[in-house]
């Protein structure tokens, strides 16, 4: 069994509602494009080589949908499970994926990372982006995402790296209790000590992705 660590986003009311509308807006991408060097297409073309089109894919930390409903669209018969605990992203995950059309290959879910109410063995390929670094028990979030990994599924992340000054700038803007960001030998090591093999993991410029097979 695992811990909950918490029943409240920081992502409530005005605060939430702005930032789900900035995460899937232009103003995000050009902001990537300068900070962080494209995260988004090289996480795509990571996750993109386990997809044939029928996965049960879970985006934990969905927020309004940037990474999860781009995956969806590589989906012929297969579902992305966007889990988020804040109801304002969530409200503005659903309108997108009402737009797009893709209520057949979304699944919207209230809830905790570190409390997944999924079956064991029941994902094909787990995400997450920039989640990691605001929970205080990576490792916690981390093991109930493997619980629900089947055999051989993957794990795809990123977020911030650190000892950056985007990184700084993170560990000043959320609370005392989050991890903050991550070293590339941190995130291997986490990847590792959770049971995960073929770990790799790298730094670009101001963030991360790591990866890891169960």
């Amino acid at each position: 069994m695992t811990t909950q660590q918490t029943t409240t986003s920081e992502w409530t009311g005005l605060k939430g509602k702005l930032m789900a509308w900035f995460l899937n807006s232009p103003f995000r991408t050009v902001i990537e494009v300068w900070l962080l060097g494209l995260p988004r297409s090289a996480f795509l073309s990571e996750v993109s080589h386990d997809i044939r089109g029928d996965e049960v894919v879970l985006d934990v930390g969905a927020g309004s949908g940037y990474f999860s409903l781009a995956i969806a669209k590589k989906l012929e018969t297969g579902t992305v499970i966007c889990l988020d605990s804040s109801e304002e992203m969530l409200r503005r995950l659903k309108h997108k994926v009402e737009q797009e059309g893709l209520e057949n290959r979304v699944r919207v879910m209230k809830g905790e990372a570190s409390s997944l109410e999924l079956n064991d063995k029941s994902v094909d390929l787990a995400v997450s982006n920039f989640v990691l670094h605001e929970v205080s028990s990576p490792e916690t979030v981390l093991m109930e995402i493997i619980r629900v990994l089947k055999p051989n599924g993957r794990v795809v992340l990123t977020d911030f790296l650190g000892g950056t000054w985007l990184g700084k700038m993170e560990v000043a803007a959320h609370s005392a209790d989050a991890h903050g960001p991550f070293s590339v030998n941190e995130l291997e090591t986490l990847f590792a000590k959770c049971g995960l093999r073929d770990v790799k993991a790298r730094g670009v410029r101001s963030w991360i992705i790591g990866m890891g097979t169960k």
